[in-house]
């Protein structure tokens, strides 16, 4: 009779495991700690977002369009290159992108006023509609994660990994 495969540990104990694993190759525990922590959480995290975004029938790409355009072009809109960089695609891939979105109703495509050859692009009340569901239904998730976690703790965590952020963003700027 075959061996049945055994049942995955927890979270944490795979964590704990994989830092013991580091650890025993030479690495520091306190550093192996937190960046396995935070790139486990990270991972759990982004299975979520994925699911999530499946559900709104919405795919990644998709995601970071909608994204780029609600931070960062509400006035005006974008244009395709913007997005195209936004989303670490080529820009041929972003009009093909952009096509599908434009066919759902999600954005739209209109001539820049100052420059007739450009073309810029917005973010529908559909558009928006979908942003502003996925950005509640996250932070009811999010918040769900972080209900351990006083509101001073929120803080702390939060002011220490921009320090950590920060400082990968001054090696690799």
């Amino acid at each position: 009779m075959p061996d049945k495969p055994k049942p995955k540990p927890p979270t944490s104990e795979a964590i704990r495991q994989d830092v013991a694993t580091y650890v025993a190759a030479g690495a520091d525990e306190s550093v192996q700690r937190v960046i396995t922590s935070v790139h486990g959480l990270a991972r759990k995290l982004r299975q979520w977002y994925d699911r999530q975004l499946a559900d709104l029938d919405v795919s990644t790409g998709e995601w970071a369009v909608l994204r780029k355009l609600a931070r960062d072009g509400a006035e005006k809109g974008l244009s395709p290159s913007v997005l195209a960089d936004a989303a670490s695609v080529a820009p041929s891939s972003m009009t093909h992108r952009l096509d599908r979105m434009a066919e759902r109703g999600l954005v739209t495509r209109t001539t820049d006023p100052d420059n007739r050859v450009r073309v810029l692009v917005a973010l529908t009340d559909e558009g928006w509609a979908l942003f502003r569901s996925a950005i509640q239904e996250s932070d009811m998730v999010e918040a769900d994660i972080l209900r351990p976690l006083s509101l001073e703790e929120r803080e702390q965590l939060a002011q220490l990994l921009d320090v950590l952020i920060d400082g990968l963003d001054a090696v690799d700027p």
